[in-house]
């Protein structure tokens, strides 16, 4: 059964392709995780990402993804939705998992959740027989409440809520407060990846009647500003803004975000990654440069975040242009080299720019051990200084 007597849109829009582009970032053809003892669970270079964590109280015995906002399941053109195609990646999968995957998806419109659980219930079978599904639940009902409920039910049994990735895919910008993000990151080994529809709010924006959502969304009134600017000016302010929000006040260490595009490369919202683990930055940004070759998915440079740029671009030369443009005469580790090209620009593949630069003469290693080898930067110890600029 395929839920013909719903009707939902015939052909997906632009926000509807990006949101799958996105769910396939989560889940796509090849996980490779690493064993739990080393710390960290994380994707190979097949374009998908579970939750890098820091090293648990105890060695954890599932994962967690939540989708916030998981739909019916399926399209009108009988193209699945977001939580088959997480399901399926999982079933497909060809290598064992170090923990298996617990799915949790919530909707609350009563006709999407009423297909969504009959899809669910055809695949029953097949999920259970699968050692890397621990569990499949289905949630009716506001994003926000269930989650919060479901955190709540943690803490009273004192159960560990990570490792978790939580999938907040929003349509506007009212439905996911910051509140919700700053509970569900104060728990270890969380990861969320936030909606901020800018083409919605930019509309509403001077509506009254919109403010109070706004306020929660942001955590406060530090969108109002945005109210005196236009045009490019405001989308840049609300842009830095929730994304400083989101280290402010929801408990996040670390934030990026990837330009959602229509058809005219026009903006449609962002995605804002949070997670408190540096490896998990470099894990999402390894697996956003080949997730999607559509184009819809781009970057924006953290100090220019209106020049969105496609990942592919986005070269090994020209990350070292950057780091030689902004850190001349600095000296720095290897290791302070990659926070900053983690943080700070959209690419991840520091040491490959760090050797671009050696081989240009606008690097040089500083009392390297003895048996480097020349122009390789694998020890995160080792000290370089950037030339100064000519």
């Amino acid at each position: 059964m395929r839920c013909p007597t719903l009707s939902f849109r015939n052909e997906r829009s632009d926000s509807d392709h990006a949101r799958c582009q996105a769910h396939r970032l989560e889940f796509g053809a090849s996980h490779s995780c690493q064993a739990p003892d080393s710390g960290v669970v994380s994707p190979g270079m097949g374009g998908n990402h579970v939750p890098s964590c820091q090293p648990p109280p105890r060695e954890p015995r599932s994962l967690l993804f939540v989708d916030g906002f998981a739909g019916p399941g399926i399209y009108e053109d009988g193209s699945d939705g977001s939580p088959i195609l997480a399901l399926k990646a999982i079933l497909d999968h060809s290598l064992d998992l170090p923990v298996p995957v617990r799915f949790a998806f919530i909707e609350r419109d009563s006709e999407r959740f009423e297909c969504l659980e009959t899809l669910v219930t055809e695949m029953r079978k097949d999920l259970s027989q699968n050692p890397r599904i621990d569990s499949v639940k289905t949630h009716h009902g506001e994003c926000d409440e269930v989650i919060q409920a479901g955190i709540d039910g943690y803490d009273e049994r004192e159960e560990e809520l990570g490792p978790a990735l939580f999938f907040l895919d929003q349509f506007g910008y009212s439905e996911v407060p910051m509140g919700l993000i700053e509970r569900i990151m104060s728990h270890g080994q969380c990861e969320v990846f936030s909606y901020l529809n800018w083409e919605k709010m930019n509309r509403f924006l001077s509506d009254p009647s919109k403010w109070n959502a706004l306020d929660a969304a942001f955590g406060g009134d530090d969108w109002q500003p945005a109210l005196e600017k236009h045009g490019e000016e405001r989308q840049e302010f609300i842009f830095k803004t929730y994304r400083d929000c989101l280290k402010a006040k929801a408990s996040t260490r670390y934030v990026w975000h990837f330009g959602m595009l229509g058809k005219n490369r026009a903006l449609l919202h962002w995605l804002f990654f949070c997670t408190n683990s540096l490896r998990g930055l470099e894990e999402m940004k390894r697996a956003m440069t080949t997730v999607d070759k559509s184009g819809c998915f781009q970057f924006s440079d953290r100090d220019s975040p209106l020049q969105l740029e496609m990942f592919g671009v986005y070269t090994d030369d020209l990350l070292a242009d950057t780091l030689h443009h902004r850190l001349a005469g600095k000296t720095m580790t290897g290791f302070e080299v990659k926070q900053y090209t983690l943080e700070d620009t959209p690419h991840y593949r520091y040491k490959r720019a760090l050797r671009i630069l050696w081989k240009r003469g606008q690097l040089e290693a500083i009392d390297p051990p003895a048996g480097w080898r020349k122009g390789t930067f694998a020890d995160e110890n080792i000290a370089v200084r950037f030339t100064a600029r000519r």
